[in-house]
């Protein structure tokens, strides 16, 4: 059978069964030109995965990421640093003079 076909109605002992063909696929080993491509991908994802993951925590650390109560953060680094909030003023902060603003006829 071609791929798209379809065969005719085979009785089995659980029922009948009609059948399709997807994708028809050659018996024995597959050159080396077919296969490479997805070689070199598998590879480059292996090698891949531990540098993102460590990208990752890296900027999770330099970021400041609150979770309301309730959730759960998966990929927390054990290094990861958060906001601190304060309640009172500190007492050696300058305080910002608003300016005035000028209106003028000419």
């Amino acid at each position: 059978m071609k791929p798209g076909d379809v065969s005719d109605v085979i009785r089995t002992k659980q029922g009948f069964v009609i059948l399709r063909v997807a994708e028809h696929q050659m018996a024995g080993v597959p050159p080396l030109s077919e296969i490479e491509p997805k070689v070199q991908d598998a590879i480059y994802m292996h090698k891949l995965q531990p540098a993102l993951r460590a990208y990752l925590t890296h900027l999770r650390e330099d970021a400041f990421i609150y979770y309301k109560p309730g959730y759960v953060d998966t990929g927390a680094s054990p290094n990861q640093t958060g906001p601190v909030e304060t309640t009172a003023k500190d007492a050696g902060a300058k305080q910002l003079k608003k300016k005035k603003k000028k209106l003028g006829i000419i």
